[in-house]
């Protein structure tokens, strides 16, 4: 999808792609860390870049960091991609709402996003499946859905690829509508502007801005299964794909 996106949102974003531009791809992770992790997707002739987002305090910590990201990397004459993780969803819709830089982003990549936030926020799941952290008690549908205006993403889409894998042998799936990976429903991963069941992401009501790419849904994969699903899917990774 990148390449074939690429020459067309530069040219919408008036940034030329020529040597003197870089094209930069920010990697954030979820909840409880403080980056994405060790393995990258990588492009040729592109940068990738691991985003320190420290994700174990607050949101407002992990929103003032993800802008601090954004400001080398996606001005000028830089193009940038962001891929999410989990969380890191959240984070980066929460910092389109509330900042007004004009980042030239070409897209957000969304893997099992928990933008509209979990039903088992706050709850012993949380702990079991990420480790305990202070923000993890404060990721639900109402903290997340009632914390920014999700609409406000000046611009940018979000694509969204979300699992239906349980995470045995919990049985946080119980609690979660509708489809779920294990951590998260459909209604978050799919950008849906309510919560509430949905078995698959490719239905209507979302929020401004947000799409189903690639499948409506994995139905084999869990929340930690997806992590590097829109890295794959985007062609960033050959190998190691789940």
């Amino acid at each position: 999808m990148k390449k074939l996106f690429q020459l067309a949102i530069a040219a919408s974003l008036a940034i030329p792609v020529t040597a003197s531009a870089d094209v930069v791809n920010i990697h954030v992770g979820g909840i409880c860390s403080t980056d994405f992790g060790a393995t990258l997707g990588h492009w040729a002739g592109q940068t990738s870049v691991n985003a320190h987002i420290d994700q174990r305090d607050s949101m407002a910590t992990a929103t003032t960091q993800m802008a601090a990201t954004l400001n080398p990397y996606c001005t000028g004459n830089n193009l940038c991609y962001v891929y999410v993780y989990s969380n890191g969803g959240a984070v980066m819709s929460r910092t389109l709402a509330l900042y007004s830089t004009p980042w030239n982003i070409g897209y957000v990549a969304a893997s099992a996003s928990n933008e509209g936030g979990s039903e088992i926020g706050g709850t012993g799941f949380v702990a079991q499946i990420f480790g305990s952290c202070a923000l993890s008690g404060h990721i639900g549908t109402s903290d997340h859905r009632n914390g920014w205006n999700h609409n406000d993403s000046h611009g940018v889409i979000t694509g969204m690829v979300a699992g239906n894998g349980w995470l045995a042998p919990f049985v946080q799936s119980a609690v979660l509508p509708g489809h779920d990976d294990g951590a998260v429903s459909e209604a978050s991963s799919g950008g849906y502007s309510s919560a509430g069941n949905h078995n698959s992401i490719c239905e209507s009501g979302k929020y401004v801005n947000h799409q189903a790419w690639f499948s409506c849904e994995y139905g084999s994969l869990n929340h930690l299964d997806m992590k590097l699903k829109m890295v794959c899917d985007d062609g960033g990774l050959t190998t190691g794909c789940p």
